[in-house]
């Protein structure tokens, strides 16, 4: 059978996937979304996977960012047609769909290929039992409101000693102002569907000042740098208080402390 020109026969195990991927990632590279695909076990070969890709491309389903972000490899973003294509198939998502005004923009690009990074680590040592990605939660969140009082960037579910552990984690690459870390201080106090939130940064001062402004409120919160989790996961030393010393981040989701 043939297509018109310029149009594509969508695969609904293999394209579509794909294309929730790079919606819920908000911005991906060529080698996360490979690495992504795999595990989820949607594509089998990297041959295949240039192919489907280069074709959601040429299909203007996915784009390719303009700049350069630092990973020696292309960035991609979901369009409009690749959110239409999603909700033909029932992937809608209320914060990130085809009618939404104003796309990601390349401003959060490293906040997202961070998260992604993340993910991939704890996937890499089978650590990783599940990721609800902040598309998800915020959609969520709009649909029934109440469910979590914050839209974390995502909700994380590990192997823990032999169990699920869940946890809430939040990346910092900049700061907040303290209007702003008032008002996240109040979503974390009146929180009580996650019991354990994990703050992670891109630098250490980043670390102490959330330290300072955040600790002390009822609930398992920790502290650490990005790229100390991704190299630890949860054996990383995490600071509950600047006047504590760490503990293992393991420790704090079993409760220990």
């Amino acid at each position: 059978m043939r297509y018109a020109k310029g149009t594509i026969a969508v695969n609904v195990n293999r394209d579509i996937p794909l294309l929730a991927q790079v919606r819920n990632s908000k911005f991906i590279t060529h080698h996360q979304l490979f690495e992504l695909m795999m595990a989820g076990r949607f594509e089998c070969s990297r041959p295949s996977f240039n192919w489907r890709v280069k074709r959601l491309l040429q299909s203007n389903h996915l784009s390719i960012c303009d700049g350069n972000f630092g990973t020696g490899v292309v960035v991609y973003r979901i369009t409009r047609d690749g959110l239409a294509q999603l909700e033909n198939h029932g992937q809608f998502a209320v914060v990130l769909n085809s009618a939404t005004q104003h796309l990601p923009h390349l401003s959060q690009a490293h906040h997202a290929l961070e998260l992604n990074a993340i993910r991939l680590a704890l996937k890499r040592e089978d650590v990783l039992a599940g990721w609800k990605s902040d598309v998800e939660i915020a959609s969520s969140n709009t649909i029934s409101p109440g469910p979590l009082k914050k839209d974390y960037d995502s909700i994380v579910d590990v192997w823990n000693d032999g169990q699920i552990a869940r946890f809430a984690l939040e990346y910092e690459r900049t700061l907040k102002s303290s209007r702003q870390y008032e008002k996240v201080r109040a979503a974390l106090e009146n929180e009580n569907q996650v019991s354990c939130v994990l703050y992670l940064t891109s630098g250490f001062d980043i670390v102490l000042h959330l330290a300072h402004e955040l600790s002390g409120i009822p609930k398992r919160l920790a502290f650490a740098t990005a790229p100390l989790f991704r190299h630890y996961l949860l054996d990383t030393p995490v600071i509950l208080h600047p006047q504590q010393p760490e503990v293992k981040f393991k420790e704090l989701l079993r409760g220990v402390f």
